[in-house]
């Protein structure tokens, strides 16, 4: 009785893990993208993220018609599909521009930093903002940037009083 009972228990296990619906978020296409907008052309934005965990680089290029700022922190919608040349490129459906509060203590906001470091910074034809931080106690934001284009992934720092 026991031998035929494990076997219908185990077959009875997989039919439920296998009809399981949790996976479902990982089916739908991902058209959420938020990242700095780090140069802008004729009717485009080039926006790139940086993923510490995952070590993703993602660069794409977005066609609006809106007024978009460089080194804004955009949260984009894609409108449609994505052409898969690199950097990317794809159409807005909406852009939402993230608000970060300027610190106290500090004359920039983050992104006029941002700004200054991609000026510093020129030659980069794909930066990517790998981490921004402001010191209350130095009054000192330090922005690390990389190359997307280089096949080293060499770290670029970029200091700034105030």
């Amino acid at each position: 009785m026991i031998n035929k009972f494990i076997p219908c228990l185990v077959m009875f296990a997989i039919i439920i893990c296998g009809c399981s619906n949790s996976s479902k978020e990982k089916d739908e296409p991902v058209n959420r993208y938020v990242g700095y907008v780090v140069q802008k052309e004729e009717g485009r934005i080039l926006v790139t993220r940086y993923d510490e965990k995952s070590d993703l680089n993602d660069a794409i290029w977005i066609r609006t018609k809106r007024k978009i700022e460089l080194g804004q922190q955009v949260s984009i919608e894609i409108d449609g599909g994505i052409e898969t040349s690199y950097p990317a490129q794809a159409s807005a459906k909406d852009i939402d521009i993230l608000t970060i509060e300027r610190p106290k203590s500090s004359k920039f906001g983050q992104q006029e930093v941002i700004v200054m470091t991609l000026e510093h910074f020129d030659q980069i034809e794909v930066p990517f903002i790998k981490s921004i931080h402001y010191s209350d106690v130095n009054n000192v934001w330090t922005v690390v940037i990389l190359d997307g284009i280089s096949d080293s992934k060499k770290e670029m720092e970029f200091t700034i009083e105030g």
